[in-house]
């Protein structure tokens, strides 16, 4: 009777722990809060992208893109630098629930102070519901160079993102991590999902590239 008292508080133990993440996470949808952009009312810019998976099983319980702020201030670089979220659904199964492409495309849309920045990163979480076995690795070795002008929309690209290549290419940047310029389809899909942003006015770049170097441990 102990041993099964024991086993049934670790699983209630885990089942909150999920729960509580599930919860604190659920707000990183784009769709969670609609957003305003107002060009002549902000000293920044607005960028918008899209990240995609390869099948609906996620093997991660969390996808962070690092965008970096390059600066030589390391204050300022770390206050304008941001990771982008994106949450799989944990309910009965880790699946993407992205907004396009049946849930395998995510998309994403955020404000930032004009200047230079690159994505640089992308940190995956795996969640085992026990605090102290939480893990994160990262994915690097790659630039996406972008220059964010104040009162301008633009669009940042496509990642799709071979998370099922992690393990076996030994976190390999040009296997995992591949740009694409979706600009029209991620333009409708942003449209609808957040209608209170005059998306007519975005603009992309064609000089938008990704670029690969050494890996970071």
């Amino acid at each position: 009777m102990k041993i099964t008292k024991n086993k049934s508080i670790r699983s209630l133990a885990r089942i909150l722990f999920l729960s509580s993440f599930i919860f604190c996470t659920s707000a990183s949808k784009l769709t969670a809060q609609q957003m305003t952009f107002n060009p002549k009312k902000t000293d920044n810019g607005l960028i918008f992208g899209s990240m995609t998976f390869p099948e609906e099983k996620a093997h991660f319980n969390g996808y962070f893109m690092l965008i970096s702020y390059k600066s030589t201030d390391p204050k300022l670089a770390r206050k304008y630098s941001k990771e982008v979220r994106f949450i799989p659904s944990q309910i009965l199964k880790v699946k993407h629930k992205g907004d396009l492409d049946n849930g395998l495309t995510y998309l994403f849309a955020i404000e930032k102070p004009e200047g230079d920045y690159e994505i640089t990163n992308i940190r995956l979480f795996t969640n085992s519901g026990i605090a102290f076995l939480q893990r994160n690795d990262n994915v690097n070795g790659f630039l996406i160079p972008f220059k964010v002008t104040k009162g301008e929309i633009l669009y940042v690209g496509n990642i799709r993102f071979n998370e099922n290549a992690f393990k076996q290419s030994g976190k390999d940047a040009k296997t995992m991590v591949i740009y694409q310029n979706n600009f029209e389809k991620d333009l409708a899909g942003i449209k609808k999902a957040e209608p209170y942003v005059y998306w007519d006015a975005a603009k992309k770049d064609d000089s938008i590239q990704i670029s690969y170097g050494e890996i970071l441990q």
